[in-house]
């Protein structure tokens, strides 16, 4: 289903499922309907928006429900037994005819927003309505000129159109009115300004509003354009790229290469405050975005920042510079370099040193190098700058590094205790530093002698000698990825009732690499049941699709194929992919952040 009006789509398309049901399962005040759990399933699946709707005969009554708002609304224990069911009973509330079509749409956006599936946008019609005489005409020309590069999905009209824009008689402001929208922008021109200072503006203003209009890729190239052409020095152009709210229109886009072209302009023009929110811009993008990080846009967006600490001088400038560039080299996992830019951030300006965000990155990025006693030194002091939970969190990570596994589990239970915003990496840690402190204890690190007698276990053929030389090794680094690389795989088949801890903790300890050990630690969870193994199972698809994307599901489907011979997988192929929505649902919170957003398929 997809409305129309005017002849013109007003929205993404739908689907909808009817079910009738005359046998009285229903009231006034909704209905129940039954159908096949292979049916939710497909539901469930489907890259498009379903809705449910059951008709009550006696009471000639329409109720509805959104298929993905009826999984999320459900524990994950009751969705995990869908999928041993035949059929799958469902209470249906919302009376159809009481919601309004733009409503209905609404929802419909929604669904591929929270999926990063944003549909087809619908073509809009522009009308630009400028001061009579002068320069007009000119300015009406340039504007029709730039617009055409986004044809056919924006043409300018001089009928009805969804966006209208109307310049003040003096220049002074511009109206956009879209939908609901109606604001009044100042312009910052004077009374009589140039063609070109006109239409420079006017063009910036528009791209603003065609971002809000749903066209964002088409709107932030054509930002870059017309910046290209208006962003000089002194220009009333560049002036008004010193507003934030401009650069919501890069950040909106999925193509970071328009962010990169905006900063890389800017930058050559010396136009250094402009380029550095650019910079801040793209810096957000890569976070967000970790498509993003797999191409040649974070090497280009470290250039870039290099480029401009060159050309600048203002000492507020380039402390935002290095900040911008230790956080990106943070989240790129270079430690090392993370601390140096944080350093000259801070002597460059000394504001850095109030900001809870500066210390965090700090702490971050020496835990990366393998300073943990000074990371611990420095989420202690951001905790007393901040009361975010996250922090409590990143100290008790910190603790876990240590090796002071019992500092750990107290800190992490108290940034678990009744927390709605949880972050997977850290639950994994939050239920494994107790089995640790109870297996190892807690103490000081030999990481390299730990490194050393694990290497020579390695090469031990007898495998109980193997695991004895192992477990050696983890007693004194219960941390020591190279011991955990073998250990578990054995531990499991000699011990199968503490396979599951071991492969717990080798998923968490080489799971960023490990794609082998994501899937049995998700597969030594099976026979188990409750809220916990249910929060592990989320947790763990979370780490292992951030990290390994689709190949998570082919190194399953691969394991599942050689135990069986080549025969048929059953359902666990299914099941693994059923799990993924309510990871998304459970860990939306993290949209936009570093630990956010699967890698697309």
């Amino acid at each position: 289903m997809q409305p129309f009006g005017h002849r013109k789509a007003l929205g993404p398309a739908f689907f909808a499922g009817i079910e009738a049901t005359d046998d009285g399962q229903g009231d006034d005040t909704g209905v129940t309907v039954t159908f096949r759990a292979e049916r939710l399933r497909e539901y469930l699946d489907a890259a498009h928006p379903v809705m449910l709707v059951g008709f009550h005969a006696p009471t000639n009554g329409l109720f509805f429900a959104w298929v993905h708002r009826l999984a999320a609304a459900h524990s994950a224990e009751e969705r995990m037994r869908w999928d041993f069911q035949q059929t799958v009973c469902l209470r249906l509330e919302e009376a159809l005819r009481a919601r309004e079509p733009d409503e209905l749409l609404e929802e419909v956006r929604g669904f591929f927003g929270a999926r990063e599936a944003v549909p087809e946008p619908a073509p809009v019609r522009v009308r630009l309505e400028l001061p009579p005489g002068g320069i007009s005409q000119e300015v009406h020309d340039a504007v029709a000129s730039w617009l055409d590069t986004a044809r056919p999905r924006v043409t300018l009209e001089s009928g009805p159109a969804e966006l209208v824009l109307e310049v003040a008689a003096d220049w002074s402001t511009l109206r956009v009115a879209y939908s609901d929208l109606h604001h009044a922008l100042p312009t910052s021109l004077p009374p009589e300004p140039s063609a070109e200072q006109a239409a420079g503006v006017v063009r910036l203003i528009a791209a603003m509003a065609l971002s809000l209009a749903g066209l964002r890729d088409d709107a932030a190239a054509l930002l870059v354009e017309a910046l290209a052409s208006s962003a000089w020095p002194g220009s009333t152009a560049s002036r008004l790229l010193l507003q934030p709210v401009v650069w919501n229109v890069l950040f909106a886009t999925e193509d970071f290469q328009d962010v990169l072209g905006a900063a890389e302009i800017l930058a050559a023009r010396e136009l250094t405050p402009q380029a550095v929110l650019a910079a801040r811009v793209g810096l957000e993008v890569l976070r967000s975005r970790p498509f993003v990080r797999g191409s040649e846009a974070p090497q280009r967006y470290r250039a870039m920042l290099k480029h401009l600490l060159e050309r600048t001088n203002e000492a507020a400038d380039r402390g935002a510079l290095h900040a911008h560039l230790a956080q990106h080299l943070r989240v790129s996992g270079l430690g090392r370099e993370a601390v140096h830019h944080l350093r000259l951030a801070a002597m460059n300006d000394l504001g850095h040193l109030q900001r809870d965000d500066w210390w965090s990155a700090m702490a971050g990025a020496l835990l990366l190098r393998g300073c943990a006693r000074q990371a611990v030194a420095c989420y202690t002091y951001t905790a007393t700058l901040s009361e975010d939970r996250r922090v409590t969190a990143l100290l008790a990570r910190a603790y876990f590094r240590l090796r002071r596994f019992s500092d750990a589990d107290r800190l992490y239970a108290q940034w678990f205790d009744r927390n709605p915003e949880l972050e997977p990496q850290r639950v994994l840690e939050h239920f494994t530093a107790p089995m640790l402190e109870q297996l190892f204890g807690s103490g000081h690190r030999q990481v390299g002698r730990a490194w050393k007698r694990a290497s020579e276990a390695i090469i031990l053929e007898d495998p109980w000698l193997q695991l004895a030389a192992l477990q050696e090794a983890l007693q004194w680094d219960p941390l020591c990825e190279l011991a955990w690389a073998h250990y578990a795989q054995l531990k499991a088949d000699m011990e199968p009732g503490l396979g599951a801890n071991a492969w717990l903790a080798r998923a968490i300890l080489t799971g960023h690499r490990d794609v082998t050990a994501c899937f049995k630690a998700m597969e030594s969870l099976n026979h188990a049941s409750g809220q916990a193994p249910g929060l592990l199972r989320i947790s763990l698809l979370w780490f292992a699709l951030r990290h390994h994307g689709e190949h998570f599901y082919e190194e399953a489907e691969r394991q599942l194929t050689a135990r069986s011979g080549g025969g048929p997988l059953g359902g666990y192929m299914e099941y693994l992919r059923g799990l993924e929505e309510p990871a998304r649902t459970f860990f939306r919170h993290l949209d936009g952040t570093d630990e956010g957003l699967f890698p697309e398929r």
